[in-house]
């Protein structure tokens, strides 16, 4: 890392802060960022703290803005290549327990080092992104933190990101002013994610905000958005709306969540430049009956696998409803509501009997 200087300025003139002592910086290091998680990244909420795994104890783990998971490294000295390593192993250990692993493995190591508990990993998730499916939590980011890094570990990270690897490079330095301590924080690497069509750029993972404005310029550009939003506006008020959010897939799927897996979906279609009405597994298992009786000829609709929303025992497919214009939504408008209204009304039967 090249070495960073500070100065303070005083009217006219400048003064160079001094570097702090490097041992005090790494002594306070990892509990300043635990108490202040906003240091590593906005809207960070640290969830785990020296947790035990397969390859050793993880540093820190926390829940970005966006609602997923990311794996620390920590080095109060300067990061090597072996910090490469270790983030990979935690991460690869994480992503293999799934989600149920995860979350029994968040409930019983939250709660300490000045950690909040957490006992159930999906309620809290639903609660604190109530846009978001639980499954985005994985596969996680990683992030190696430290007070400067060697050349081969920033030649090792800029590969990764630039192959697509969620991998960042932190590196802080200490300061003195007036008897303080200052901090100042230097993103090295961050993950090369797309920005949009045929675009890319070491930035931070796009957010909901940002998806959905990409799924609505798309919807605009296909000439179906007042489709898209007669559509909507049905699933809103049948499904007594709690929050929607466009999906990685392509940035062409719109979410609406009930509960982690039971959605209602709009897909936007570009081969028939129209959109398809659908739902997620959780939702056809709730109104099986009255899916099993539509008439093809009379409402079409297609039935195909779920890859990525939670099955029940009976359902493992979404089914969806093609919307080629606003004649074809009008005619099919009253069916279509009333089986959105059967899938709220057995949402909430089944959350008033438990």
């Amino acid at each position: 890392m090249d070495e960073v200087k500070i100065w303070a300025i005083e009217g006219s003139g400048a003064v160079e802060l001094e570097s702090a002592e490097r041992t005090e910086t790494e002594k306070t290091l990892e509990d300043t960022l635990v108490s202040n998680p906003g240091l590593l990244m906005p809207g960070l909420t640290l969830v785990g703290r020296q947790t035990p795994t397969q390859g050793g104890p993880l540093d820190l783990l926390g829940v970005d803005e966006d609602g997923k998971l990311v794996v620390f490294e920590l080095k109060r000295g300067t990061l090597s290549r072996d910090a490469v390593a270790q983030v990979i192993d935690y991460t690869s250990a994480l992503t293999a327990m799934g989600l149920e692993g995860l979350s029994s493995h968040i409930a019983t190591r939250s709660g300490q080092h000045g950690i909040q508990k957490i006992d159930d990993l999906e309620e809290w998730f639903s609660n604190q992104f109530p846009e978001q499916d639980w499954n985005s939590l994985l596969p996680p980011r990683m992030v190696l933190v430290g007070l400067g890094a060697d050349d081969t570990t920033s030649r090792m990270v800029k590969f990764l990101a630039n192959t697509e690897v969620d991998i960042s490079l932190l590196t802080f330095q200490g300061f003195t002013l007036n008897g303080q301590t200052l901090l100042a924080k230097q993103v090295e690497v961050g993950a090369t994610v797309s920005v949009g069509d045929g675009v890319t750029g070491n930035t931070r993972r796009q957010g909901a905000t940002e998806k959905r404005r990409v799924f609505a310029e798309r919807a605009e550009g296909q000439g179906v958005s007042e489709l898209v939003s007669s559509v909507r506006e049905m699933i809103r008020m049948c499904l007594h709306y709690r929050g929607e959010s466009a999906s990685v897939r392509a940035k062409s799927r719109l979410n609406f969540k009930l509960r982690p897996g039971a959605y209602a979906f709009i897909d936007l279609d570009p081969e028939s430049k129209g959109i398809k009405l659908g739902f997620h597994p959780f939702a056809v298992d709730s109104v099986l009956a009255e899916v099993n009786d539509l008439d093809p000829d009379e409402i079409p609709f297609d039935k195909e696998p779920s890859l990525n929303a939670p099955h029940t025992e009976a359902v493992d497919y979404e089914i969806l409803f093609p919307l080629n214009s606003i004649e074809e939504w009008e005619s099919r408008k009253d069916k279509l509501s009333t089986l959105t209204d059967k899938v709220y009304a057995a949402y909430q039967a089944n959350n008033d009997a438990s």
